[in-house]
């Protein structure tokens, strides 16, 4: 079996978008590996290549928001063989200055669902990409006419996996899979989605994953899948094993990467690479120490 080698280079981190391989790194064996995949492609900004991309894995293109112009960018692609809609979110391009505006706006705002029940509170910024341009309305009426067996995953990474949470708590019949995403809303906010099934991959020391601060009244949602610094998934280790798998996997990077011309200075930005997280969702990560 071909291994993916972890990818510590700045290219991979800042425009993921640009690579050419989509679905070309192994056989996708489930839907936690086909929406690392998808999260990674929704940073491809050609919405004729991301038509191109989509139809090696046997999706169609139904709705593409965003192309051509900065903001929130998102795609609904289906694959009626099986039955499937994929909703992936774009994450933060570093050259978008509304993206990082939207990320540095963290104070909380009230989120309320379909009917305006309250959800608790969540990240204005956020909330205000995924509503901007009525974006969500788009996609949601996407989505309703799709026929009723048709199994919905909505999935992100970065700022795009904190949409799709955001998406996914308007849409809880869906399953969602996030990809180094921030944290979204407050406790209530939590206990209001808890019923959405949802795994959250954390790799390794990616520092994302840790902001905004709980400090703030921010908390995690979903079920941790954690990557460790070898690319080995593991469900929920406690706070001591991660800690201890971060101090190594930051010694190893350390010496063997960080000093590199075209490599990005500190693991806890290199793991939040997108094609980090595919291999190691695949489980095809070459061992990285």
């Amino acid at each position: 079996m071909s291994t993916i080698p972890y990818d510590a280079s700045r290219k991979s981190l800042f425009h993921p978008g640009d690579s050419d391989n989509f679905f070309k790194l192994g056989t996708i064996q489930n839907d936690a590996a086909l929406c690392a995949e998808m999260s990674r492609l929704a940073y491809v900004k050609d919405e004729n290549l991301l038509a191109q991309y989509l139809n090696r894995a046997g999706f169609q293109k139904d709705l593409a928001i965003g192309y051509g112009s900065l903001g929130t960018q998102a795609f609904v692609a289906s694959k009626q063989s099986d039955n499937l809609s994929v909703v992936s979110f774009r994450g933060t391009e570093p050259d978008d200055p509304s993206d990082l505006f939207t990320d540095a706006n963290f104070i909380m705002t009230s989120w309320t669902d379909n009917s305006g029940q309250s959800l608790g509170k969540v990240h204005e910024g956020f909330a205000a990409a995924l509503l901007a341009n009525d974006i969500l309305k788009k996609i949601i009426t996407c989505l309703d006419s799709l026929a009723p067996a048709t199994r919905v995953l909505i999935t992100g990474h970065s700022l795009g996996a904190a949409l799709a949470t955001l998406a996914a708590s308007l849409k809880p019949s869906s399953r969602l899979y996030t990809f180094g995403s921030c944290r979204v809303g407050d406790a209530a906010f939590a206990k209001a989605v808890s019923s959405i099934i949802h795994d959250r991959f954390v790799d390794c020391c990616d520092l994302v994953t840790r902001v905004p601060a709980e400090e703030f009244g921010y908390v995690h949602v979903g079920s941790l899948k954690y990557i460790d610094r070898n690319g080995k998934l593991l469900a929920s280790p406690n706070e001591e094993t991660i800690d201890a798998d971060r101090l190594k996997a930051t010694a190893w990077y350390l010496v063997r990467h960080a000093f590199l011309p075209g490599t990005v200075f500190s693991r806890d930005l290199a793991d939040h690479a997108p094609i980090n997280y595919v291999s190691g969702v695949m489980g095809l990560r070459a061992s990285a120490g």
